[in-house]
């Protein structure tokens, strides 16, 4: 039913086993890490890896990027390059430069643009690069693309969207020059032009050469889809094999890298858009997720190639589940974007391999045990699966009425219901291998001594914290977990106690049920424990909402006269408040390890039950236990 995201394609002297290309991802991973994390997605049947931005000069790069600038770094770079090649992918890498968007205060840095334009209001203002720089640049880039092919890769792509440095040649926002690179459409493109032409020169006409631009930059002042139909065809002509197209800078909306409250496909009219005005593959990317609605971008015309990079993470095997037809075997990507932690090694919240590809491997056990899985959340069905592949006999133990556990609380919030998948992903890999799930069955140490297991996995989570509150003041008082499990009523006007990831999830919820929310928050930031993107996302969806945000705010003392608090050092009593909601964190539940140490040879604690962390811990977790038992 997938034929059309299976079909090859060529592209220059290049072919393409399917329409899947894994786009540039960071992965802050050491070369011996990314050979192990691309060759997984390589085996897993992707036509293309696009690898992450290979750096044209020294002095203009910040995070994970290849040297691209020396001759020296083409061994250990064609290291790479040939480890994928042989687990059966194609490989291309983007050349990078990161422009005004570069935020280092080292002076040995190059903070250049087209104009002396920053990015954002905050940035320092780069120095607008000369005409004689501008052709120093270009050769960078065509240098840089030689040092690859040399390296193996099958193409080059030039990096020319979300505000860096080539992309801020094509905006009107960033590129205020008057000489030949800058002005109309044409002028902005002449930057790229020379580079696409001195590549193609440089390297033969038969070498693909690809672009990877937005569609549009989705902020005032920038780039358009109009701008971009005209900007297009002047590459196509200049000897451009391939476009990519994106969109969106830092501040837009959508964001860079779209959040779950972003529909699936958000970018793939830009493509539609480009594709209608050039006779050259273009690459549609934006959170496609989902196998089939890849086959649909590509059998109704709008691109030729679909671009994952994030559903790739969660599950490096997704084109050969695809293509074999088993849709429920994929771990679909939640655009949680837990992925995207800044300054740390990539992981998933869904994929405990991630970054650990060469040490997580599942083998056979050399002894089979009996193993009873207590909590059945995101680290007991982890640990539950992946024992049970194993080959050990597994039992899992879940004391309400359905598995899930607080992933189910966490999917609660408005836009957040696909993170059910995972619940459903999990459970259907424990029926695969034959785990015996046994739902509103409370554990009790009479039970385990019944069973006699060889290994207890403890995966019983967490409870609310709570703090203490005088209940005779008239008000209802609640826990944001009662909000998100429906077993809370609150009344028209809510003072939700926290800032947190919980606590400003939960008065979005109330503030789309049209309460009037307040959240206070006793540290001068808010949702610190978020990924920054989401906390943004979500900010700007309070806003609209009413919803107000005090920060370096603590509760005092609720009395019957109002509600006491310190801003800012300063005490004040607020009133008119109906109903508190605390969201103040959570506290292990862990009852049974003293208990079950002297009957059971075996046993582990794991998830929330060891610590309150976040998902990505508890599945790693799950995962490790269940490997080495």
């Amino acid at each position: 039913m997938l034929s059309s995201l299976f079909e090859p394609l060529t592209i220059g002297n290049i072919e393409l086993k399917n329409r899947i290309a894994m786009v540039p991802v960071v992965t802050r991973l050491d070369l011996e890490g990314q050979i192990a994390f691309y060759t997984a997605r390589a085996q897993g049947g992707v036509g293309l890896i696009q690898l992450p931005p290979g750096h044209v000069d020294a002095r203009a790069t910040e995070g994970d990027t290849i040297g691209l600038c020396e001759d020296s770094a083409i061994p250990s770079f064609k290291r790479l390059v040939d480890a994928i090649h042989t687990a059966g992918a194609k490989v291309s890498i983007t050349l990078f430069h990161a422009g005004a968007q570069l935020r280092s205060t080292d002076p040995g840095v190059l903070l250049v643009a087209p104009s002396p334009v920053p990015w954002s209001k905050r940035a320092a203002v780069p120095r607008e690069l000369t005409i004689d720089e501008i052709e120093e640049l270009v050769e960078k880039f065509i240098q840089a693309a030689e040092r690859a092919k040399k390296a193996g890769c099958d193409f080059v792509e030039i990096g020319a969207a979300h505000g860096y440095l080539i992309s801020e040649f094509l905006s009107p926002r960033s590129n205020k020059r008057a000489d030949k690179y800058g002005g109309d459409e044409k002028g902005r493109a002449q930057c790229a032009v020379e580079i696409i032409q001195g590549i193609k020169k440089r390297l033969g006409n038969d070498y693909p050469v690809s672009i990877r631009m937005n569609g549009a930059d989705n902020i005032e002042g920038g780039l358009t889809i109009e701008d971009t139909t005209l900007i297009a065809p002047l590459l196509a002509d200049a000897g451009l094999d391939l476009i990519s197209v994106s969109a969106g800078v830092y501040g837009a909306y959508p964001p860079v890298i779209p959040t779950y409250d972003v529909p699936p496909g958000c970018f793939v009219s830009y493509a539609g858009s480009i594709k209608s005005v050039v006779n050259i593959p273009v690459i549609a990317v934006g959170r496609i997720n989902d196998p089939q609605l890849a086959d649909d971008i590509i059998r109704e015309g709008k691109a030729d190639i679909v671009g994952m990079g994030r559903p790739l993470i969660a599950d490096p095997r997704l084109p050969d589940k695809a293509s074999r037809g088993e849709v429920k075997d994929i771990c679909k990507c939640l655009a949680c974007n837990n992925c995207n932690v800044p300054h740390t090694p990539i992981r998933c919240a869904v994929n405990a391999t991630v970054g650990k590809e060469a040490q997580l491997k599942i083998t056979t056990a050399a002894a089979k045990k009996k193993v009873m899985v207590i909590g059945g959340g995101p680290a007991g069905l982890e640990a539950a699966r992946v024992a049970a592949l194993r080959g050990h006999n597994v039992t899992l133990y879940e004391k309400e009425s359905r598995i899930g556990g607080q992933w189910l609380l966490a999917a609660t919030p408005p836009h957040k219901q696909d993170f059910l998948d995972f619940i459903e992903y999990e459970s259907y890999q424990l029926e695969k291998a034959r785990v015996k799930v046994q739902t509103g069955k409370q554990v009790t140490v009479s039970l385990v001594e019944e069973e006699k297991p060889d290994v207890v996995i403890l995966a019983t989570g967490a409870v609310p914290r709570e703090i203490p509150i005088d209940r005779n003041s008239g008000l209802n008082v609640m826990n944001a977990w009662d909000i998100l499990r429906g077993t809370g009523t609150p009344e028209n006007k809510v003072l939700v106690i926290g800032g947190g990831s919980v606590g400003l999830e939960t008065a979005h919820l109330l503030s789309e049920q049209g309460k009037e929310v307040t959240v206070i928050e006793m540290l001068a930031h808010i949702g610190v424990d978020m990924i920054p993107e989401v906390r943004w996302v979500l900010l700007n969806e309070l806003t609209p909402n009413g919803v107000k945000i005090f920060r370096s705010t603590k509760l005092e003392q609720v009395t019957g006269n109002g509600i006491v608090v310190t801003v800012n050092d300063t005490q004040e009593t607020w009133t008119g408040f109906d109903t508190i909601v605390t969201a103040v964190g959570s506290k292990s539940l862990n009852e049974l390890e003293e208990k079950l140490r002297g009957i059971v040879k075996e046993v582990y604690v794991i998830g929330d039950a060891a610590k309150p962390r976040k998902c990505a811990d508890a599945v790693l977790e799950g995962a490790e236990t269940g490997s080495k038992i």
